[in-house]
């Protein structure tokens, strides 16, 4: 949404290179169910065919817990600390290159466009 504020409003901005950038957080992580609760992730994605294409590769899934995120909400104190001290493993800027980038964002946030 913040990209459609600017977007509107300061259109000029968001043409500015790298000046819009994301923040982005594992949506899965896979634990081994033998270790506690308070484990270390065996594996991290940050998007869901990854984790779809790492799991087909895996003979027994039953070894595994597998924790959903949905943001930072769903993360520990402990683990949203880890993804700010590593900053630059979960930033995310965005180059804008022609008028393709304006209708791609008009297209994603025009409510009139969500068919």
């Amino acid at each position: 949404m913040v990209i459609n504020f600017f977007h509107h409003f300061w259109p000029s901005l968001v043409r500015h290179d790298g000046f819009l950038k994301e923040f982005i957080t594992p949506i899965i992580k896979v634990f081994r169910k033998s270790a506690g609760a308070t484990s270390e992730a065996l594996q991290t994605f940050f998007t869901l065919p990854e984790y779809e294409a790492w799991s087909r590769t895996q003979n027994n899934m039953g070894i595994y817990r597998v924790k959903y995120y949905k943001g930072l909400g769903t993360s520990t104190s402990k683990e949203a600390k880890e993804y700010f001290s590593s900053i630059g493993q979960h930033k995310i800027e965005f180059d804008y290159i022609d008028h393709n980038d304006d209708e791609a964002i008009d297209m994603a946030f025009n409510k009139k466009k969500a068919d």
